[in-house]
Protein backbone atom coordinates (compact mmCIF):
# COMPACT_ATOMS: atom_id res chain seq x y z
CA UNK A 1 0.00 0.00 0.00
CA UNK A 2 1.41 3.71 -0.90
CA UNK A 3 0.37 5.98 1.46
CA UNK A 4 0.72 9.52 -0.34
CA UNK A 5 -0.58 12.81 0.57
CA UNK A 6 -3.96 12.42 -1.79
CA UNK A 7 -4.70 8.90 -0.08
CA UNK A 8 -4.12 10.74 3.23
CA UNK A 9 -6.30 13.94 3.04
CA UNK A 10 -9.01 12.56 0.61
CA UNK A 11 -11.75 14.79 0.52
CA UNK A 12 -14.50 12.07 -0.38
CA UNK A 13 -17.49 12.03 1.34
CA UNK A 14 -16.99 8.27 2.78
CA UNK A 15 -18.04 6.61 5.83
CA UNK A 16 -15.08 6.19 8.65
CA UNK A 17 -15.62 2.71 10.81
CA UNK A 18 -13.09 3.52 13.53
CA UNK A 19 -11.63 6.92 14.65
CA UNK A 20 -8.47 5.84 16.17
CA UNK A 21 -6.83 8.64 18.91
CA UNK A 22 -3.43 8.39 20.09
CA UNK A 23 -0.51 6.63 18.87
CA UNK A 24 1.18 6.05 20.79
CA UNK A 25 -0.83 7.34 23.73
CA UNK A 26 -2.55 10.63 24.32
CA UNK A 27 -1.57 12.95 26.23
CA UNK A 28 -3.28 14.72 29.12
CA UNK A 29 -3.68 18.35 26.93
CA UNK A 30 -5.36 16.07 24.39
CA UNK A 31 -7.58 14.91 26.79
CA UNK A 32 -8.57 17.76 28.17
CA UNK A 33 -9.03 19.09 24.17
CA UNK A 34 -11.30 15.96 23.55
CA UNK A 35 -13.54 16.83 27.19
CA UNK A 36 -13.84 20.33 25.78
CA UNK A 37 -14.93 19.04 22.25
CA UNK A 38 -17.56 16.63 23.65
CA UNK A 39 -18.54 18.60 27.13
CA UNK A 40 -21.37 19.96 24.78
CA UNK A 41 -23.65 16.76 24.78
CA UNK A 42 -22.68 15.32 21.61
CA UNK A 43 -23.13 11.76 20.81
CA UNK A 44 -21.07 9.31 18.51
CA UNK A 45 -22.92 8.21 15.41
CA UNK A 46 -24.29 4.89 15.99
CA UNK A 47 -21.80 3.35 12.90
CA UNK A 48 -18.86 5.17 13.88
CA UNK A 49 -16.10 3.59 16.83
CA UNK A 50 -13.66 5.61 18.66
CA UNK A 51 -10.97 3.90 20.47
CA UNK A 52 -8.11 5.76 22.46
CA UNK A 53 -4.73 4.62 23.39
CA UNK A 54 -3.35 6.29 26.42
CA UNK A 55 -1.05 5.52 29.28
CA UNK A 56 -2.43 4.53 33.35
CA UNK A 57 -0.77 7.57 34.51
CA UNK A 58 -2.59 9.91 32.23
CA UNK A 59 -5.82 7.62 32.17
CA UNK A 60 -5.70 8.46 36.18
CA UNK A 61 -5.12 12.10 35.95
CA UNK A 62 -7.82 12.67 33.28
CA UNK A 63 -10.11 10.31 35.23
CA UNK A 64 -9.34 12.45 38.00
CA UNK A 65 -10.06 15.65 36.26
CA UNK A 66 -13.62 14.28 35.33
CA UNK A 67 -12.14 14.15 31.38
CA UNK A 68 -12.43 10.00 30.94
CA UNK A 69 -16.39 10.03 32.01
CA UNK A 70 -17.12 12.65 29.46
CA UNK A 71 -15.18 10.92 26.88
CA UNK A 72 -17.27 7.70 28.08
CA UNK A 73 -20.61 9.35 27.88
CA UNK A 74 -19.56 10.49 23.76
CA UNK A 75 -18.50 7.03 23.49
CA UNK A 76 -14.83 6.54 23.51
CA UNK A 77 -13.73 3.12 24.32
CA UNK A 78 -10.19 2.97 25.66
CA UNK A 79 -7.19 0.85 25.68
CA UNK A 80 -4.59 1.64 28.28
CA UNK A 81 -0.76 0.91 27.87
CA UNK A 82 -0.43 0.11 24.20
CA UNK A 83 -0.02 1.78 21.06
CA UNK A 84 -1.65 1.58 18.06
CA UNK A 85 1.05 -0.34 15.89
CA UNK A 86 0.06 -3.73 18.19
CA UNK A 87 -3.74 -3.53 17.35
CA UNK A 88 -3.49 -4.90 14.04
CA UNK A 89 -6.50 -7.77 14.20
CA UNK A 90 -10.31 -7.02 14.41
CA UNK A 91 -12.03 -6.71 16.62
CA UNK A 92 -9.80 -3.99 17.34
CA UNK A 93 -9.54 -2.73 13.59
CA UNK A 94 -11.93 -3.22 11.08
CA UNK A 95 -13.23 -6.40 10.07
CA UNK A 96 -13.27 -5.55 6.21
CA UNK A 97 -10.30 -4.62 4.39
CA UNK A 98 -12.25 -1.82 2.27
CA UNK A 99 -12.82 0.45 5.94
CA UNK A 100 -11.56 3.61 6.45
CA UNK A 101 -9.66 4.47 9.61
CA UNK A 102 -9.29 8.00 10.78
CA UNK A 103 -6.73 8.91 13.11
CA UNK A 104 -5.25 12.25 14.94
CA UNK A 105 -1.64 10.79 14.47
CA UNK A 106 0.74 10.40 11.95
CA UNK A 107 3.01 7.85 13.33
CA UNK A 108 -0.65 5.78 13.16
CA UNK A 109 -1.39 7.32 9.59
CA UNK A 110 1.85 6.11 8.07
CA UNK A 111 2.67 2.93 9.58
CA UNK A 112 -1.01 1.82 9.72
CA UNK A 113 -1.61 0.91 6.28
CA UNK A 114 0.82 -1.13 5.63
CA UNK A 115 0.52 -3.05 9.06
CA UNK A 116 -3.20 -3.26 8.94
CA UNK A 117 -4.07 -3.64 5.25
CA UNK A 118 -6.97 -0.52 5.92
CA UNK A 119 -7.30 2.84 4.29
CA UNK A 120 -6.39 5.60 6.59
CA UNK A 121 -7.07 9.12 6.26
CA UNK A 122 -5.50 11.78 8.92
CA UNK A 123 -7.01 14.80 10.77
CA UNK A 124 -7.11 16.94 14.01
CA UNK A 125 -8.99 16.26 17.40
CA UNK A 126 -12.04 18.42 16.04
CA UNK A 127 -12.13 17.12 12.54
CA UNK A 128 -12.02 13.46 14.56
CA UNK A 129 -15.39 14.33 16.71
CA UNK A 130 -16.58 15.93 13.79
CA UNK A 131 -16.72 12.05 11.82
CA UNK A 132 -17.26 10.40 14.85
CA UNK A 133 -20.90 12.46 15.36
CA UNK A 134 -21.52 12.43 11.54
CA UNK A 135 -20.00 8.56 10.93
CA UNK A 136 -18.62 10.15 7.23
CA UNK A 137 -15.85 12.76 6.47
CA UNK A 138 -17.62 16.12 5.14
CA UNK A 139 -17.05 17.08 1.47
CA UNK A 140 -15.20 20.07 2.42
CA UNK A 141 -12.86 18.84 4.14
CA UNK A 142 -10.13 20.95 6.69
CA UNK A 143 -9.27 18.77 9.63
CA UNK A 144 -5.55 19.12 8.96
CA UNK A 145 -4.10 19.87 12.49
CA UNK A 146 -2.99 23.39 13.16
CA UNK A 147 0.43 22.71 13.51
CA UNK A 148 0.72 20.71 10.10
CA UNK A 149 -1.43 23.52 8.18
CA UNK A 150 1.27 25.98 9.46
CA UNK A 151 4.41 23.24 8.19
CA UNK A 152 2.64 23.57 4.80
CA UNK A 153 2.06 27.17 4.81
CA UNK A 154 6.15 27.79 6.08
CA UNK A 155 7.27 25.31 3.20
CA UNK A 156 5.40 27.16 0.18
CA UNK A 157 6.46 30.65 1.50
CA UNK A 158 10.23 29.41 1.61
CA UNK A 159 9.77 28.10 -1.74
CA UNK A 160 8.81 31.19 -3.37
CA UNK A 161 11.31 33.49 -0.95
CA UNK A 162 14.24 31.34 -2.27
CA UNK A 163 12.67 30.39 -5.70
CA UNK A 164 13.09 27.18 -5.36
CA UNK A 165 11.26 25.75 -8.58
CA UNK A 166 7.90 24.19 -7.42
CA UNK A 167 7.32 20.69 -8.47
Amino acid sequence: NDVTQESLLDDDKEPIKLVALGNPHLSLSECRTLNSLMSSGLKKHNNSRVIATLGRRVRSEADRLGYISTLEKFGVEFINDTCWCMLLDPPIIPLSKSDKILTNSAKHAHYGPGLTERKYRFGGLQDCINVAVLGYRRKAYTGLPTWLKRSYTTLALARRQLKFPVN
